[in-house]
């Protein structure tokens, strides 16, 4: 994820203009799917509001591509420094790697938003990408907070853990 998450930011500097040039191209070509009304003055507002969905879905792309590589690097670091069993730990490590997943549904939506527009990609991308990955990560980092905490109790009451 940090791998992906950094270039992007550097091509969201690089080449924004030309990222926003081909997003208004796309959106101006299907006025059906976005919902323009015919009228220039009404249109251009609605035109440059899609154009920055997609935009913003990039950034978000970018930055949850961070921060989840983060969040996966260090959760993964506790999850195999605690006394647990090799399958515990496989299984949390798991759960915690699937959230990498997750940010991939914001470089869809960047890229399909000029195509077939937010209100028909919302669904689609939350059930395959966000609610999906997105709980995976969320299940194994509470899964290691709970086991960090058993542990720990197991240890201050002087029982093996």
């Amino acid at each position: 994820m940090l791998g992906l998450g950094a270039p992007v930011g550097g091509a969201l500097v690089a080449v924004q203009d030309e990222l926003n040039t081909m997003a208004l191209r796309e959106v101006v070509r299907r006025p059906e799917v976005h919902g323009f009304v015919g009228a220039e003055v009404i249109d251009e507002a609605r035109i440059a509001e899609v154009v920055e969905q997609s935009n913003n879905a990039l950034r978000m792309f970018h930055v949850h591509a961070l921060g989840v590589g983060m969040l996966i690097l260090l959760v993964s670091l506790v999850i195999v420094n605690l006394p647990l069993t090799a399958p515990l730990q496989r299984a949390l490590c798991v759960l915690v790697s699937l959230g990498a997943f997750y940010p991939p549904g914001w470089l869809v939506l960047a890229w399909l938003i000029p195509y077939w527009g937010l209100d028909r990609l919302r669904g689609p991308v939350e059930w395959s990408f966000f609610v999906p990955f997105g709980g995976a990560i969320i299940v194994g980092i509470w899964g290691t907070v709970v086991a960090w905490a058993l542990t720990r109790g197991a240890r201050r009451k002087g029982r093996p853990s």
